[in-house]
């Protein structure tokens, strides 16, 4: 974008649509050779996508969640890789815009000042080697120990989203002091002890580079620990990172699937089968197909950008009660977007017939990016066991409900 035009929410968003469509000529390669797509990173800043939700006052665009929700869904439909870490990346940035105290001042200005020059991107790393997600309740196997005045942080941590493009790693983990506290560690990725594993070889989105990162007796100052609460308290995490969370990972799904309902019109309006003498659009078990999709995507688009809304206007007028209000409606779009982005998918899939199975199409490679979604913590069993919690506690009934852990 040129330094002699004004950016703005309204132009970062235009531009997401124009750089989904450029994203999207090298998704399938990138796919394919389960690359990290590092150039299209380079284009959000310049762009101004990754200033979009940094407060006005630190020099970024000041956009809310709503404006989140859009950005990571447009991109989503020209390459979802590059939508997931963007959305990890606003989840971050989302949260220190609420300065609520939880991020220290001095860590938030680096994070903020990095980003605006540079393009700096983070991302968290909370899922440890030997225990898995931390949304089951485990404590976190990487550790932090007091040496010569700073921590030294030793741990490996699996599937951090975006490892070989990130700058910073919010990464969980114990203290060893004699009461031990568990919270978060600000870690530069180019800090001496990190080292990345190229682990990652999945079904679907691909190109996310969520490898192994590495930390031995990485040397942090004692600023850059931060959230800390002792072993055994509920809270491990930042009070706005669930609504964030579970939103935006529900939305890069959701740009999938719009993707996959494009390119499903396209084929059935443009295919024309000898037999026929019309396109398959007007056969009506075609046209049964598309009211279903449309029906579904609508469903999303509603749950998603009206939650937006809603988080946005509750943070400006009472922020304290957002938790409480929202946390059980992101929990519920996080559950029906992804199953029906999945649905949505197959549904494409299986009308494509051999087009769908080709892997010079677009259909198949979608429906693996949905279904990859399943690997996202929490699982939807702890998501409606979270949400039995909360039906349970409207009615006033009190009963032990099962499944352990919280929802981020």
């Amino acid at each position: 974008m040129s330094h002699t035009t004004e950016i703005t929410i309204e132009s970062v968003l235009s531009a997401a649509r124009r750089l989904a469509r450029s994203f999207s000529e090298g998704a399938q390669e990138a796919d394919r050779l389960a690359r990290l797509p590092a150039e299209n990173f380079r284009a959000l800043h310049d762009e101004g996508l990754l200033s979009l939700v940094i407060s006005r006052e630190r020099g970024g665009l000041g956009g809310g969640l709503e404006h989140a929700v859009d950005a990571v869904s447009t991109v989503a439909q020209g390459e979802p890789a590059t939508a997931l870490i963007l959305a990890m990346h606003y989840i971050q940035h989302g949260q220190i815009a609420f300065e609520d105290g939880f991020w220290p001042q001095d860590v938030a200005v680096k994070l903020i000042e990095s980003s605006l020059a540079s393009g700096a991107l983070v991302n968290a790393a909370y899922v440890d080697s030997g225990k898995g997600s931390l949304s089951h309740g485990a404590l976190p196997e990487t550790v932090g120990r007091r040496q010569d005045g700073q921590w030294s942080l030793s741990g490996h941590k699996k599937y951090v989203t975006g490892a070989e493009a990130l700058s910073w790693i919010r990464v969980s983990g114990v203290t060893d002091e004699p009461e031990p506290r568990v919270g978060y560690f600000l870690v530069p990725a180019d800090a001496p002890g990190v080292r990345i594993e190229r682990t990652w070889d999945t079904l679907g989105m691909r190109a996310t580079s969520s490898q192994d990162v590495i930390f031995d007796k990485v040397s942090l100052p004692l600023s850059y620990f931060f959230g800390a609460r002792p072993v055994g308290s509920e809270r491990q995490h930042g009070p706005l990172d669930a609504v964030w969370y579970l939103t935006l990972v529900a939305a890069v799904y959701h740009g999938v699937a719009q993707a996959a309902h494009a390119a499903f019109i396209d084929f059935t309006t443009g295919f024309v089968p000898g037999a026929l003498g019309e396109p398959l659009a007007s056969l009506p078990r075609f046209q049964d197909a598309l009211g279903e999709i449309e029906a579904l995507q609508r469903n999303s688009r509603r749950l998603l950008w009206s939650l937006g809304r809603d988080y946005d206007e509750w943070i400006k007028r009472d922020p304290g009660q957002i938790e409480a209000r929202l946390n059980a409606d992101a929990e519920t779009a996080r559950l029906l977007v992804l199953r029906n982005a999945a649905q949505v998918t197959g549904l494409t899939l299986e009308l494509a017939g051999n087009h769908g199975l080709s892997r010079r199409h677009d259909f198949e490679r979608y429906h693996r990016d949905a279904l990859a979604a399943r690997a996202h913590s929490p699982n939807p069993s702890l998501l409606k066991a979270s949400l039995t919690r909360h039906a349970l506690r409207s009615q006033g009934k009190s009963l032990r409900v099962s499944g352990k852990g919280s929802t981020r």
